[in-house]
């Protein structure tokens, strides 16, 4: 699974995930088909990927620290 940004503009029909997908919102979609091995392309011009953010164990702390 990978997360992508719909920036096409406006909201997004997206069978594959059975909802609407709303301008500027994130989501997980799958990177491929049923068959497990042919890659779904998601169309530069309507989706951005987004990379997943890591957090560091001391990063963690110092934010709950300053809670």
């Amino acid at each position: 699974m990978s997360k992508v940004q719909n920036v096409s503009g406006g909201p997004l029909g997206v069978p594959l995930l059975d909802r609407v997908v709303e301008d500027k919102e994130i989501t997980e979609v799958p990177d491929f088909q049923a068959d497990g091995v042919s890659p779904i392309v998601w169309p530069p011009d309507k989706w951005k990927p987004v990379p997943d953010v890591k957090v560091t164990p001391e990063k963690a702390a110092k934010t709950t620290e300053g809670a």
